[in-house]
């Protein structure tokens, strides 16, 4: 009894025939460098005695979402930020129990749950059970004990300790154990078949769980829908990418991260499409007109590219000079933030061809603040719900916000999208395959049928990733008849740190009823004009 009894108590018992069947639509995402794996895993939490099943919920909620930090290690990302489809109140356990000589009123009811989701892992992973560090209990209330030893950013904010949770950190493996001793040597004393815990136990704050890994079929080669991203069948004459850019952290900083990525998304453009050019900008703007000391400089887009991302091929007037180099990126600045820049490409697009058409393809570019204050979320939604309803190809990159930012599919619903058009929505920000991915396929009219979403399983870095966001459009528009895996194969930049090529596990969601083959739709070619 009471070796059964520990065995729960550290996390490592299994609760038979509690395995979840949620039904999940989510199945064979498509990927470059990723697998789809389906994860179960059993825990337990403690609550108070009486707690109603919203409580409960809350708890366990609570418990599962610290398992996307603590997975983050092993490489792999989770579908379900927050336990909110996958928990299933008819198979918990609920057991009364009471904290060994703590007196009356302590009474509390360990509920046992079964969890079960998407994953993805990365290519080549053959585990097939893990053990899982979680968090327990209030976490966010006791992070000042818990932050300092297990989490990599002991600084950052309470509640997003879920997130920073590093159980491979040497001084968290060594809290854990500690933690664990204490409750086997204060569970050794007690009444082995009596319901109580130690105080040790209740106070508890971690657990770990064996959670297992099944395998899912892969997605066979499918393609965007190409003929209908183009409007074959219609009047259209414009394909339309929106791409909105979110600072990192200074707008007014030259070196911003996400501004230097900006540059590299239209540089990479221009590189692949010389003849895109600036059609519109609003407020406007001479986007190329600069000066130093009153004296005109002539630039290039390419020279703006090189200052802002490469600190170099600086003009003669400015030389050297770290002052005057400072002054004409702040100049740069003053142009491109903040502002509407549409890009227009005239290009032929021929199907079989035969049934040809002139088009032009127009991206829709945004750099500047998305959040940090009430106005600035208020217009960047604003904006997303422009591209939403106009868009064909949508992207957004920057914070992912935890996905309570101003893109949080909760602030957006049906009718905020057309209900005739296929659209494509890349959300190139930290962890997104937690966040954005199932919501939106869930509400856009039409569902998976009109919408595919590449979303990253986990962290994307800063660097490179303006390159790769321009990589998912040129596969789209390039003319190029890639598939969806190749699509995200040349999506994995190859950063210094990483001459390989990395990948966030970016996975494609909603294209397991594409239609279009060159087979049977069509080979549609794309020359620029």
């Amino acid at each position: 009894m009471l070796l059964r009894k520990l065995g729960w108590l550290i996390g490592a018992a299994l609760l038979g025939g509690c395995a979840l069947d949620t039904g999940t639509s989510i199945d064979d995402l498509t990927s470059a460098s990723g697998s789809e794996r389906r994860v179960r895993w059993e825990g337990f939490v403690y609550v108070p005695a009486g707690a109603d099943e919203g409580v409960v919920r809350t708890t366990i909620q609570r418990q599962v979402k610290s398992a996307i930090g603590a997975l983050r290690y092993p490489e792999i990302g989770l579908s379900d930020r927050d336990a909110l489809h996958n928990l299933d109140p008819a198979t918990w356990k609920r057991e009364a129990i009471t904290i060994a000589g703590a007196g009356a009123g302590t009474e509390l009811e360990r509920v046992r749950y079964a969890y079960e989701d998407t994953a993805v892992v990365r290519k080549g992973t053959t585990a097939t059970t893990i053990t899982l560090p979680l968090l327990f209990g209030d976490y966010v209330a006791r992070s000042g004990e818990i932050a300092p030893v297990c989490s990599d950013d002991p600084a950052g904010a309470p509640d997003s300790l879920w997130y920073h949770f590093a159980p491979e950190l040497t001084s968290c493996k060594a809290a854990m154990q500690q933690e664990l001793d204490a409750i086997n040597a204060a569970s050794a004393e007690l009444d082995p078949e009596a319901p109580e815990i130690s105080q040790a136990d209740a106070d508890r704050r971690y657990v770990t769980v064996r959670a297992d890994l099944l395998p899912v079929a892969e997605a066979p080669p499918l393609y965007p829908e190409y003929d209908r991203l183009w409007g074959f069948g219609t009047d259209r004459t414009q394909l339309v990418v929106y791409a909105f850019f979110g600072v990192h952290e200074d707008e007014r900083n030259s070196a911003d991260l996400s501004l230097v990525e900006y540059m590299r998304f239209m540089r990479t453009l221009r590189a692949r499409f010389p003849k895109l050019e600036v059609s519109f900008t609003n407020p406007q703007a001479m986007l190329l007109d600069f000066d130093v000391a009153g004296q005109p400089i002539t630039a290039s887009y390419e020279d703006v590219f090189r200052w802002m991302i490469d600190s170099q091929g600086f003009p003669s007037s400015v030389g050297t000079d770290p002052q005057k180099r400072e002054a004409l990126k702040q100049q740069v600045i003053d142009r491109f933030a903040e502002r509407w820049i549409y890009w227009a490409l005239p290009v032929r697009v021929t199907r079989d061809g035969a049934d040809a058409r002139d088009m032009t393809v127009e991206v829709r570019a945004f750099w500047g603040y998305e959040d940090g204050t009430p106005e600035r979320r208020e217009q960047a939604r604003w904006r997303y719900l422009e591209g939403m309803w106009h868009g064909d190809v949508f992207l957004y990159q920057g914070h992912s916000h935890f996905g309570h930012g101003p893109l949080e599919p909760t602030g957006y619903s049906g009718a905020n999208f057309p209900t005739d058009r296929y659209q494509t929505m890349l959300v190139n920000s930290c962890l997104s395959f937690n966040y954005y991915d199932t919501d939106f396929l869930a509400m856009h009219p039409g569902g998976s049928k009109n919408l595919d979403v590449v979303v990253n399983g986990l962290p994307a870095y800063w660097t490179l990733l303006g390159q790769a966001s321009a990589n998912y459009v040129i596969g789209l528009v390039g003319g190029e008849g890639k598939t969806w895996k190749q699509i995200l194969q040349a999506m994995m930049v190859k950063p210094s740190w990483a001459p390989g090529g990395y990948d966030p596990l970016r996975v494609v969601n909603g294209e397991l009823d594409n239609e279009y083959t060159p087979a049977t739709s069509g080979d549609i070619a794309v020359a620029v004009r």
